[in-house]
């Protein structure tokens, strides 16, 4: 009963562990599949800087804010986010990074213990890998499908 009891305190206390980290991270909402144009909003929302980086067949748009923290968002050549990655002392919310795709990925994890270490989730047209401590916080999710000719997973870091 004892270890039941401490059980179900860990549990409880781990879950407002990750509320209040949700309800204090600044949120991103450009989402995978979304138009390029939901980038400019994120950057205004977070008090970010915008550098953009041109690669052969897609862009980097990368959001940095004064917190040391990054958010890249993947641009193919039709304008849509395919990829989005981030690393520093806050992990954005998951739920506005895949948008559509938010509901799949939780569906996928119920019922999986948590273990430690780095995270990597494989979904039919979706990877997740993500991981972090200690107020540092990195990961990656992209569509499996919409990957540009030639683009690498490696590319993501």
């Amino acid at each position: 009963m004892r270890a039941a009891l401490g059980d179900v305190v860990y549990a409880i206390s781990g879950l407002c562990a990750l509320a209040t980290v949700g309800l204090l991270a600044p949120s991103a909402q450009a989402a995978l599949g979304d138009d390029v144009s939901t980038v400019e909003h994120d950057r205004v929302r977070l008090h970010a800087t915008l550098q953009v980086r041109h690669k052969a067949n897609y862009d980097i748009h990368e959001l940095a804010t004064s917190a040391s923290s990054a958010v890249r968002e993947f641009v193919g050549q039709n304008g849509k986010i395919f990829a989005v990655s981030w690393s520093g002392g806050w992990r954005p919310n998951l739920r506005d990074i895949m948008g559509t795709h938010y509901d799949r990925y939780i569906e996928a994890t119920r019922g999986q213990r948590r273990a430690r270490g780095p995270v990597r989730i494989e979904l039919p047209g979706m990877v997740v890998f993500m991981g972090g401590y200690l107020r540092t916080f990195w990961g990656h999710v992209y569509l499996t499908d919409q990957l540009p000719e030639g683009f690498t997973p490696q590319e993501l870091e």
